[in-house]
């Protein structure tokens, strides 16, 4: 540790890590200037502080940035801040986001989202199309004293414009290629002094990138729309009011996964058979009322979000019609917080609060497996294990057995109510000015309460049916026996688990001046957990195994020994066949249920240590932070079966730092450097087939870097073109437990110019302006053709984009 420590505090000087933004002001002839000196105040329920004195790792993103880098969703802000990777693939279902080499491919999230403080509680809603966005805040590290479940990572908070503070009307329209276009209407208007109304409308659409050469289809193209509307009231000198609501329905077509060879390193073509296609329907809506008294602040924060999507997934991404897969999911999510809070700039500032939640998600989730799934994975598996039990020296007097499946497809539907609620209590103070002046300590601690519950069914629609042929010889003669069978599928029940976390945070910060500070903090973080879905076909593939050999057994005088005609496993009883007959090996095996779909909920402890300077007064800010973090029973997907599914690894290691650079050499040119560093490994790993000590976290990027200049020139009193350059890295990213497939570091050029005047802005953009080939992500998922070898595929990265926005104000 100290190898790396003491060279990266040498880089305080260079690099830093973003914290207070460059407003964009204007000078007495209305020219555009960058202000690095500006306060920004960052405000919300459970904390007030000035931008640059906040005791931690945070980039900020205003309106002026988010609109001059063609911010659209959450996954744009990839890479921008360090060590954040949120990968672009797949659709709107999946944003995986890691921070410092902590996050989630599936289920339950590590970095969390806020709305106008409204928690977004499941990750399928976490990409939406951006409307009239105030800032973005990204808090790296645990948030979970105040934020609770699933922020250990970090935390994503949004804010919106309140047409209270910001009033007009402005259309804008989009044009690129792959037939990309877009409108976007906003309006806020004031009715009164104390009462305004934001309305905005929205639709964007494009072809997609890519192309299934098998099908001849675009794929990965997206068709979104939708509106919100936002009402601010001051009722009085000290009630305010804000009440929210936004929609939006999306429909895309994909997914642009292609075939990998890993041995050779090539990527093959998108090519597969069946209907790959994702739509949602999003609603999310909140009520906020804030009381400002002498003393304190208290504010109630009421949140809705109703989920309703349906992805239809060619599961083995070839062109043989081996199995495909429905995920139906309608959410309902409420949840309600209740803050209090003191005065900023007091010796004890101090806040406290209750939060609860509700969540119900009702999943239909059937896997169809189709005639080359079954010739493949039953008939062909049943077989050969037959002729691998004939190989048996022990057995060498047993018949000639091979089986003959009848279904021209097995449909195995699988229904999944998955209530869970929860129930926090959470304080934390500071004491300023101790023993001298600029030393501050924070204690803080939080109680989260939490019950998760699954009600599963999951059964074949139809039984496995078909006939065994036994070659026997009787009395010198051959003889073969035909056996129908008829084998009804499926798992019944219901399982629960509770959970009571303590999450506790520790920080000293001294100011050197009122231009520097340097804080040091220990924070433990948490990640909830949850069940497989997936899992379920798996277990019906056990059951498929363990009552066909059943059937066989009974075929050769063994009896039925238990599961040939039966019916489904209740509750958590153990999937199991019993006996077999004289000469033939026991097939005993029990799987519990509970035990094979759940998993833990994931823990950390954070240790940081970091500082912010103005290193030359108006013209250069800086900021460092060092990080340790200490995972345990941290959740990893991991391919089993028929799909992907989440395991608890036994510990993992992070060390690393962020840091940025903010300078103006003058008002009109911005610059600015951001860097990361992570490096994450397993120090206990194991998943019973494999060891992977020492390997690398898959999804965790070792470098992200982000460069970017912002030139302003004006040409009147109320026109000025502004010219940006960036350039964004990161890499190398491991795709694999195993370490054995990789993308290495690699950037994109992205680039932009914008001529504003006072009724309209023309911007002309481009991304990926030198077409870099790149992976933007990477799985594999089972090979029905040779189970003992996996299939890779890609997805790869966005080729050149271009395009030009127009905006018209009123």
């Amino acid at each position: 540790m100290k190898r790396f420590l003491l060279p990266a505090l040498g880089l305080l000087s260079t690099f830093a890590a973003t914290a207070d933004p460059a407003p964009v002001t204007t000078d007495s002839l209305g020219n555009r200037l960058y202000n690095l000196n500006a306060v920004t105040i960052i405000s919300n329920p459970k904390w007030e502080s000035n931008l640059f004195e906040f005791p931690g790792s945070i980039s900020y993103l205003d309106t002026e940035q988010i609109d001059r880098m063609n911010i659209h969703s959450v996954k744009d802000i990839s890479t921008l801040v360090p060590n954040l990777f949120i990968p672009d693939y797949g659709s709107k279902l999946i944003s995986s986001a890691y921070i410092r080499g902590i996050g989630s491919r599936i289920n339950s999230p590590a970095v969390g989202l806020y709305v106008n403080n409204i928690p977004y509680l499941d990750k399928s809603a976490f990409d939406f199309d951006f409307a009239d966005i105030a800032h973005i805040e990204v808090l790296k590290g645990p948030q979970g004293t105040l934020y609770g479940r699933n922020t250990m990572a970090g935390l994503v908070a949004i804010k919106t414009l309140s047409p209270l503070e910001k009033q007009g009307s402005k259309v804008k329209l989009s044009f690129g290629n792959y037939n990309l276009w877009g409108v976007n209407a906003s309006t806020s208007q004031k009715i009164t002094d104390n009462l305004a109304v934001a309305l905005n409308a929205r639709y964007r659409s494009d072809e997609g990138y890519f192309k299934n050469q098998y099908t001849h289809r675009n794929s990965g193209s997206t068709r979104s729309g939708g509106g919100r509307i936002q009402i601010d009231w001051r009722a009085s000198q000290r009630w305010k009011l804000s009440l929210t609501g936004d929609y939006e329905s999306s429909d895309q077509q994909g997914y642009p996964y292609a075939y990998y060879d890993k041995a050779q390193h090539k990527t093959g073509d998108i090519a597969y058979n069946d209907e790959a296609s994702y739509r949602r329907d999003l609603l999310t809506s909140g009520l906020s009322a804030q009381y400002i008294h002498d003393r304190f602040i208290f504010t109630s924060t009421t949140g809705y979000q109703y989920l309703d999507d349906d992805m239809h997934l060619d599961q083995d991404f070839i062109p043989l019609s081996i199995f495909t897969l429905q995920q139906k999911q309608q959410m309902h999510a409420v949840s309600q917080e209740f803050a209090i809070k003191s005065h900023q700039g007091k010796r004890w500032e101090w806040v406290g609060g209750l939060f609860g939640f509700y969540q119900d998600i009702h999943t239909q989730g059937p896997v169809d497996f189709k005639q080359d799934g079954i010739d493949l994975l039953i008939t062909q598996q049943t077989n050969n294990q037959l002729a691998a039990l004939k190989q048996n020296p022990a057995l060498a007097g047993m018949p000639d057995i091979t089986v003959a499946i009848d279904n021209p497809n097995l449909y195995i539907d699988g229904i999944y109510k998955t209530p869970t609620y929860g129930a926090a209590a959470f304080g934390q103070a500071t004491l300023n000015r101790i023993f001298v002046d600029g030393l501050s300590a924070t204690v803080g601690l939080r109680l989260d309460y939490e019950r998760a519950r699954i009600y599963h069914h999951t059964h074949a629609t139809s039984p496995l049916s078909g006939n065994a042929q036994v070659s026997i010889n009787a009395g010198g003669r051959p003889m073969v026996i035909n056996q129908p069978f008829s084998l009804p599928l499926g798992i019944d029940g219901r399982e629960s688990m509770e959970t009571l976390e303590l999450s506790p945070k520790f920080e000293l910060k001294y100011n050197i001046d009122n231009k520097s500070f340097v804080y040091a903090s220990a924070t433990r973080g948490y990640r909830s957990g949850g069940y497989n879905f997936q899992m379920f076909s798996n277990l019906i593939q056990s059951q498929i195994r363990t009552r066909m050999m059943s059937e066989l057994m009974k075929s050769m005088g063994g009896g039925n020994p238990g599961g040939g005609t039966g019916g489904g496993n209740t509750g958590s009883r153990p999937i199991v066949s019993r006996s077999a007959p004289a000469g033939m090996p026991s097939l005993e095996s029990s799987t519990d249920v509970n035990s094979a779909i759940a998993y833990k909920p994931e823990h950390s402890w954070n240790y940081e240590i970091g500082g912010r300077s103005q290193l030359i007064d108006h013209y250069l800010f800086a900021d460092l932070s060092l990080f340790y973090i200490d995972c345990r029973d941290q959740q990893i997907a991991a391919v089993s079966g028929y799909g992907r599914v989440t395991k608890n690894s036994g510990r993992t290691a992070s060390y690393g730092l962020e840091a940025a650079l903010r300078a103006t050499p003058t008002n009109h040119l911005l610059l600015s450097a951001s860097y990361g560093y992570t490096h994450a490994t397993f120090r206990d790993y194991n998943d019973g087939e494999n060891d992977y000590k020492g390997n690398f976290v898959p999804f965790a990027p070792a470098h992200t870097l982000a460069l970017s200049g912002a030139y302003s020139l004006p040409i009147d009193r109320e026109t000025d073109v502004t010219f940006e350059l960036q350039y964004l890295g990161q890499g190398k990213i491991y795709w694999t437990e195993a370490n054995d497939a990789a993308q290495n570091f690699y950037g994109l050029v992205n680039a932009s110019i914008l001529l504003s005047g006072k009724y309209a802005d023309l911007k002309l953009w481009g991304r990926n302006l030198l077409n870099r080939h790149y992976q933007a992500f990477y799985f594999e998922t089972m090979n029905a053709e040779n189970l003992a070898s996996p299939n890779s595929f890609v997805q790869s990265g966005r080729p050149i984009t271009f395009g030009v926005d127009i905006t018209l104000k009123f």
